[in-house]
């Protein structure tokens, strides 16, 4: 598993960290469409993503993870989960 913890700081509230967790990629059972399916959890929610192989199936959580850092807490993060092109 890969922790990560950002801080945030928002212009009204109190700072605190919000902990990303990214779990091992799991083997989807041979009749399902993608072959890797990985979780993770953002702030207490868990979302999954799935891939051809089990980097492709990080690759796509991590980048919904950001998605969802960024719409949520925006500049309110640091590290800052920056747009990708």
């Amino acid at each position: 598993m890969i922790e990560l913890t950002f801080r945030l700081t928002p212009e009204n509230g109190e700072p605190r960290d919000v902990l990303v967790r990214i779990h091992e990629p799991t083997r989807n059972p041979s009749e399902e469409e993608w072959p890797w399916d990985v979780k993770v959890d953002i702030d207490g929610g868990q979302t999954a993503t799935c891939g051809m192989d089990p980097l492709d199936a990080i690759e796509n959580e991590t980048r919904h993870a950001a998605i969802v850092l960024r719409e949520v807490y925006g500049d309110a993060l640091d590290p800052p989960v920056e747009p990708q092109d």
